[in-house]
């Protein structure tokens, strides 16, 4: 009979999803999210849940969050194999070290690899993340059991790291190949993709079931793996109800704040109540043209799950006035610069300070 595995990773229950607003929202929407995986895992009577770790955060979670799970653990009844990540790691204040977890939960609560047979010919291999950085997992690993050797931990694929991304437990495609695993199922990143070679699967990330951050990729969900022999098939399952969504407005000419909403509107008009949006303004607009960013986010948010407004209009020649032999060209020119900087947290200050300080030169009002 094939044994099916339905897996997933980085719900981060609890997060404080710190690039975006509508906070409590989202995090609502990853608990559903985890209720449909366990909805989905029962529809396909999957014989095994595992989980790639982050599965919440370990700073905010508390008692509702362990009853949560435990109630969703038991409602699925069957064997469920947990990876501790970096966001979640197994300590004695963990909650995954709780002696009331529901006995059908297995836990690797070290940072080295313990075997578990899922069935005569299949056996899960697992590696835990510890309040300690963990090693290479794949550097001395060597899975030497007969049939099929799937392998589950929170790493990172290093070939693969996604920008600003922080690595953790790294691993290459070529150390998973020699360790003998005939699949790695992992998390951390949360874009989900399958790595395949000669027409095999290698590993395989299922992404966070909700996006969490702008930029992560449009794979968010969980995979279903089907064993059968030697034959090992994976399929994508999506389960992502919510999008983060980047917006940009061009707004120039613009010479007044009702001309301004005139061009937002039709900008938002593809966004609704699950899309939580980051829209950019940008453009030359009339010298003295006034948009408060409260007053965008206020009229025109009520509709989404969330609007945070970046205006990065210009006003001025920035160019010219960095030309000026003067305190204000010396000034312009550094923030100017600092708006090219890849991050774009940064740049986006760095827009807003050029300009505050523009205004402050000519002692104008700044909008609060």
């Amino acid at each position: 009979m094939p044994l099916t595995i339905l897996h997933c990773a980085d719900v981060h229950l609890d997060t404080t999803f710190p690039e975006t607003r509508g906070g409590s929202g989202r995090r609502k929407a990853l608990a559903d999210a985890f209720v449909r995986i366990v909805d989905e895992a029962l529809r396909r009577e999957a014989d095994v849940l595992t989980i790639g770790g982050d599965l919440y955060e370990s700073e905010r979670a508390g008692p509702q969050t362990f009853r949560f799970l435990a109630e969703q653990f038991a409602r699925f009844g069957k064997p469920v194999y947990i990876a501790p990540g970096n966001h979640d790691p197994y300590g004695a204040k963990s909650l995954l070290s709780r002696s009331d977890l529901p006995p059908n939960v297995r836990v690797f609560n070290e940072a080295t690899w313990k075997a578990y047979p899922l069935a005569s010919d299949v056996t899960l291999w697992g590696f835990g993340h510890t309040p300690a950085e963990p090693p290479r997992p794949f550097a001395n690993a060597h899975f030497d059991r007969s049939g099929v050797q799937i392998a589950l931990v929170h790493g990172s694929d290093e070939a693969r790291c996604p920008p600003n991304k922080r690595v953790t437990a790294p691993f290459s495609t070529a150390e998973v190949i020699a360790s003998g695993a005939t699949l790695l199922l992992t998390g951390h990143y949360h874009g989900g993709y399958v790595v395949s070679q000669n027409e095999r699967p290698v590993f395989a990330y299922p992404g966070s079931p909700e996006p969490i951050k702008f930029g992560e990729g449009s794979g968010h969900g969980a995979l279903a793996i089907t064993i059968d022999g030697s034959s090992v098939d994976v399929r994508p399952v999506p389960t992502a109800r919510t999008r983060l969504v980047e917006v940009t407005c061009d707004l120039t000419g613009v010479a007044h704040e009702n001309g301004a909403f005139e061009r937002i509107w039709p900008a938002l008009a593809g966004c609704g109540a699950d899309d939580y949006v980051r829209l950019r303004l940008t453009g030359e607009v009339a010298e003295g043209t006034r948009l408060e960013r409260s007053l965008v986010e206020d009229r025109l948010g009520g509709t989404l799950g969330s609007l945070e407004v970046r205006d990065e209009t210009r006003s001025h020649d920035y160019g010219a006035i960095a030309r000026e032999p003067t305190v204000r060209g010396h000034v312009v020119r550094d923030l100017l610069a600092l708006t090219r900087d890849a991050d774009l947290e940064k740049a986006a200050l760095a827009q807003a300070a050029l300009r505050h300080a523009v205004a402050a030169f000519e002692a104008a009002e700044i909008a609060p």
